[in-house]
């Protein structure tokens, strides 16, 4: 009798992208919920000092000769870090060099830069998106969890008196109720689909499943008239 059961390297690495979906699941509930509302409530502890003046977007990052900024040194007074947000944000408000009346370009960039402090570093938009990209990853990982777990019980079997095994249903399929085989996908991918008298239809994947080629060649042996000549078979 010949056996075939999950592929262990096909396992690991299903079960190696769940972890990865997981990683990012906890990764974005963090952020949601912990670091970008700590962020928002920094930002309030110096935005009297922020609006408390009437720079442009450029003023406020322009680096001094000690490396630092407006921006940073408002924050490090309070013992805080300036959020990479929101200097991308005032980053986003540049006016280009050859932009014509920069006067008023200027005048209107500080007005943009005061609401851009008046508002939270990440919004409402920003903390829900965390969470439904939380949901989804968690859900992709849960599937891929699942899914090694279902195929780890399954099992092909073949011998002289058919084909039986969970992977079959649980029955035993004589050769004789073989009607067909599609070998398009054995060559390329190692997959073999057969079709069973009473209509059921059973795949077979040497990528998934270990073995299966052994599987494949007990069919060839019992069922020549079903089997074309192949090239070698995958496993």
């Amino acid at each position: 009798m010949v056996e075939a059961k999950l592929n262990r390297e096909y396992a690991l690495r299903i079960l190696g992208v769940g972890a990865m979906m997981l990683g990012m699941c906890v990764w974005s509930l963090y952020d949601g919920m912990v670091a970008w509302p700590r962020l928002n409530r920094n930002l309030e502890q110096v935005r009297p000092a922020l609006l408390a003046t009437h720079m442009t977007a450029e003023a406020w990052v322009a680096r001094g000769d000690d490396g630092g900024s407006p921006l940073k040194t408002v924050f490090v007074e309070k013992g805080l870090t300036v959020p990479s947000k929101l200097i991308k944000k005032l980053g986003e408000l540049k006016i280009s060099p050859s932009a014509t009346d920069k006067t008023m370009l200027y005048e209107m960039q500080a007005k943009r830069v005061q609401k851009i402090f008046e508002g939270p570093v990440y919004g409402p938009h920003d903390l829900q998106t965390q969470f439904v990209q939380a949901a989804i990853t968690l859900a992709l990982g849960a599937l891929a969890f699942l899914t090694v777990g279902l195929k780890s019980r399954k099992r092909y079997c073949a011998d002289e008196a058919g084909l039986r095994g969970s992977g079959f249903g649980g029955q035993t399929i004589p050769y004789g109720d073989l009607v067909r085989i599609d070998w398009a996908k054995w060559d390329e991918k190692g997959i073999v689909a057969l079709k069973v008298k009473s209509g059921e239809r059973h795949t077979l994947d040497g990528w998934h499943f270990a073995g299966i080629t052994g599987i494949v060649e007990e069919i060839r042996k019992q069922r020549p008239d079903l089997c074309p000549a192949l090239s070698q078979a995958k496993e």
